[in-house]
C-alpha cells in the first residue's frame, strides 16, 4: 500500500524539522565514515596549503593568494563527494533498516522529514568542512596578508554551498534507489559527471563547437561545482581578472553582485529542487 501525502492533520513545524536534524546530526558525527572524511580533508586541506606556500618561498613571493588554485580545486571537487555519498545513504538507510517505517507512525509530517535530514547531513558536512579549513587557516596565518583573506573565505564559503548542493542531490539519488549500493554507484556516478565528465565533454566539442559568454555562462549554471569554482574565483578577485575575457564579460554584463546573484540562485536551485524531490518520493513511496 503507498502511503499518503501529508495532510493537515500531520502539520510540519519547525520543533519536528529540528529534533530530525538534530537526531542525524548526531548520528553522522558518531559515523566513522564521517570523522574519517573530517580526518582526509582536513589532512589533504593541510597538504595542499603547505604546498602551495613551499612553492610561494621558491618563487620569492608572499601571501597565499596566487597558490590557492590548489585549495580550491580541493575544495569544489572533494567536498561535492562527501555530501552526495552521505546524502545517498540517508533515505535508503532509514529505510532498509526500518526507521523510516517508524518515522512513518510518529506524527511528523514528511515534509518535516525530509527537511530535518537535509539540515542536519548538511550541518555535518560542514563540520566537516570547517575542520579542515581552520587547520589550513592555522598553517597559512603567518605568511598570509590582510588582501589574502577574501579568497580564503571565498573559497570556504563557495565550498560550504557546493557540499550543501550535494547533500542535497545525494537525498534525491537515495529516495529513488532501491538500495545502499544503488545509491552509492549513482552518487559516484554523478560526482564524476560534475567534478569531470562535463569538463571532459565540453573539451571535446570546443574544437567544432565555439561557445560565447552567454553559451559558457548556461553551461556554468548546469553544473554546481563549476558554478561554485566561478563564485569562488569571482569573490577573490571582484574584476574578474583571474577568469580572463570570461570574468570581464560577467562583471561588464551583469556586475560582480549581479553576477553572484545569478551563481547562488542557481545554486540554490540545485539544492531545493532534489530535496523536493526526495520529499515527493517519500510522501509516495512504499516504505
Amino acid at each position: 500500500m503507498t502511503d499518503n501525502v501529508d495532510t493537515p492533520t500531520v502539520p510540519t513545524t519547525w520543533q519536528d524539522i529540528r529534533t530530525i536534524a538534530g537526531w542525524e546530526l548526531r548520528g553522522a558525527i558518531r559515523s566513522r565514515w564521517v570523522l574519517g572524511t573530517a580526518i582526509a580533508f582536513a589532512a589533504a586541506a593541510v597538504l595542499v596549503s603547505l604546498l602551495g606556500l613551499r612553492s610561494l618561498r621558491e618563487l620569492g613571493l608572499s601571501g597565499v593568494g596566487p597558490g590557492s588554485a590548489g585549495l580550491l580545486n580541493l575544495a569544489v571537487l572533494f567536498p561535492p563527494l562527501i555530501g552526495l555519498l552521505l546524502g545517498a545513504n540517508s533515505i535508503v538507510n532509514a529505510r532498509e533498516r526500518g526507521v523510516l517505517a517508524m518515522i512513518a507512525a510518529q506524527p511528523v509530517s514528511r515534509f518535516a522529514y525530509a527537511a530535518g535530514v537535509f539540515l542536519g547531513l548538511s550541518a555535518a558536512v560542514w563540520t566537516t568542512l570547517l575542520i579542515g579549513f581552520s587547520l589550513a587557516a592555522v598553517v597559512v596565518a603567518g605568511p598570509a596578508q590582510v588582501r589574502d583573506l577574501g579568497a580564503l573565505l571565498s573559497i570556504a564559503g563557495a565550498s560550504l554551498l557546493v557540499a550543501t548542493v550535494a547533500v542535497a542531490l545525494g537525498m534525491a539519488i537515495s529516495a529513488l534507489s532501491a538500495s545502499r549500493t544503488q545509491a552509492a554507484s549513482f552518487a559516484t556516478a554523478v560526482w564524476f559527471v560534475l567534478a569531470l565528465g562535463m569538463d571532459l565533454a565540453l573539451a571535446g566539442v570546443a574544437s567544432s563547437i565555439r561557445l560565447g559568454p552567454g553559451a559558457l555562462m548556461a553551461v556554468i549554471l548546469l553544473n554546481p561545482v563549476e558554478a561554485a569554482r566561478v563564485l569562488a574565483l569571482l569573490a577573490a578577485s571582484p574584476d574578474g581578472g583571474t577568469l580572463g575575457p570570461f570574468g570581464a564579460y560577467l562583471v561588464n554584463t551583469y556586475s560582480v553582485g549581479g553576477a553572484a546573484a545569478i551563481l547562488i540562485s542557481a545554486m540554490a536551485a540545485w539544492a531545493i529542487v532534489p530535496v523536493m524531490v526526495a520529499w515527493w518520493v517519500v510522501s509516495r513511496r512504499d516504505i
